[in-house]
């Protein structure tokens, strides 16, 4: 295709993003306890108000600890294994939320050990136990949010084939609600805002992937948007920027857990454009999301044949081939990452052998940012003309979502640019090269 003419007039809001410079570089790891492969989860929350993220850990076929935490005294030097509950399970799992807003996060958990949703409130690490609702089930999972936007937070199970919410009054008094749908075998949960809406919708994994839209804080099942997603067996979801474009994309297992993959979401909630990131990715149960490179972008890491095996992205959820950073002798079962020490940078916890390893990357491109505010693209969804506005000069290029270049080399003069190219209707990425800085905008051409 030819290049179009441009001339000088625009304006824009955008999503920044620079070029990888250096992959993420983790220390070696740091042995927290040994022999602890029986834990099946771990999380990261300061329980103790001392802005530092502490581990908080579930275990299996355990007599002496079913729940407990670990406090994290600065410099990734963690204190001994404090226990919460005990009891004997296979599967548990938690979260974490200040439910009766006393400024402490609190514990929900889901399990078999009594098959039971349980609340553990937290006053300066004192812990008393609350029994919200007892079902049968095995597999389980949970979740917290303000599903009804009322300020406080609620909390969201899956067991066997029942899905429940429980609305928080404020004070830590649920009412439950019995949600809808298709009869499945749930397995695993994700929260967050599909459709920009400003209410959080819910995507639940098992012997389907259906999709249960928040409608003013009323979760039903979206039966159009469930068939949207192929679905057969998928055990592992997640709400995650995949694409950098601003909304949640799905992240997934693919169907009968035959490698891991992700859906495009429209801005709407739709997802689309299905692409496998790994075919040889099986039975993934654990993963973990962050911009572990520090390139403004998300990357993953998944246990891949018990071993840790990094992907990065580029920004556009193309992933590199993966990459294995930890072979352990023992399998690793679960993983976990935060910022462990207050550098800014995403460390990962993990277990056999609750270890944990330090991000050291050492080069941050976060210096070299361009103000979102400078650049600017309207109007966005367009027909055909668009404006760019740009602090300097610089040369556009234009890609589609399937990595093909559409246009090169236009140039983009210092000030408002009237961009007149043509383009079929479908998401662009309109990559702006600065001086300093490449520039990425997705672009909706209607």
């Amino acid at each position: 295709m030819n290049a179009s003419k441009i001339s000088a007039y625009l304006v824009v809001s955008i999503t920044l993003l620079l070029p990888s410079t250096i992959y993420s570089q983790f220390a070696p790891p740091f042995l927290i306890k040994s022999n602890t492969g029986s834990i099946t989860n771990i999380i990261t929350a300061d329980l103790n108000n001392d802005n530092l993220n502490d581990l908080i850990i579930t275990k299996k076929f355990s007599a002496t600890s079913l729940i407990s935490y670990y406090l994290n005294q600065g410099g990734l030097n963690f204190g001994p294994e404090v226990t919460i509950t005990t009891g004997n399970s296979q599967i548990t799992n938690i979260s974490v939320g200040d439910f009766d807003n006393n400024s402490w996060l609190d514990i929900v958990s889901i399990g078999d050990a009594t098959n039971s949703v349980t609340l553990y409130m937290n006053t300066a690490l004192s812990f008393s136990t609350q029994v919200l609702d007892t079902f049968n089930f095995f597999e389980s999972d949970i979740g917290v949010t303000d599903i009804d936007n009322d300020n406080d937070l609620d909390i969201v199970a899956i067991g066997g084939t029942t899905f429940k919410v429980y609305y928080n009054n404020g004070m830590a008094s649920f009412s439950s609600q019995t949600i809808p749908g298709p009869i499945e075998d749930f397995f695993d949960i994700t929260i967050n805002d599909i459709d920009a809406d400003g209410f959080n919708d819910v995507i639940t994994g098992g012997s389907n992937i259906s999709v249960y839209k928040n409608n003013n804080g009323i979760l039903s099942y979206d039966m159009v948007r469930s068939n949207q997603i192929p679905s057969t067996f998928n055990l592992l979801v997640r709400l995650v920027d995949i694409d950098s474009d601003g909304d949640k994309d799905l992240f997934s297992e693919n169907n009968n857990s035959s490698g891991i993959r992700w859906m495009q979401n429209d801005g709407n909630g739709n997802f689309t454009n299905l692409q496998i990131i790994d075919p040889t990715a099986i039975n993934i149960r654990s993963s973990t999301f962050e911009d572990f490179d520090n390139d403004n972008d998300l990357d993953f890491i998944i246990i891949k044949n018990f071993n840790l095996y990094l992907y990065t992205n580029d920004g556009f959820g193309n992933f590199s081939s993966p990459i294995l950073f930890q072979d352990p002798s023992t399998i690793i079962s679960v993983i976990e990452s935060n910022d462990m020490n207050n550098d800014g940078l995403a460390d990962i916890i993990w277990s056999a052998d609750l270890s944990i390893q330090e991000n050291n990357t050492t080069l941050s491109n976060k210096e070299n940012l361009v103000d979102n505010e400078l650049i600017k693209i309207y109007p966005n969804p367009s027909t055909e003309d668009l404006f760019i506005e740009s602090p300097q000069k610089g040369i556009l290029t234009v890609f589609n979502t399937q990595g093909q270049m559409i246009f090169k080399n236009l140039p983009v003069n210092k000030g408002v640019n009237h961009i007149k190219i043509k383009l079929e209707p479908q998401v662009y990425f309109f990559h702006i090269y600065l001086d300093t800085d490449t520039i990425i905008k997705r672009v909706l051409i209607k």
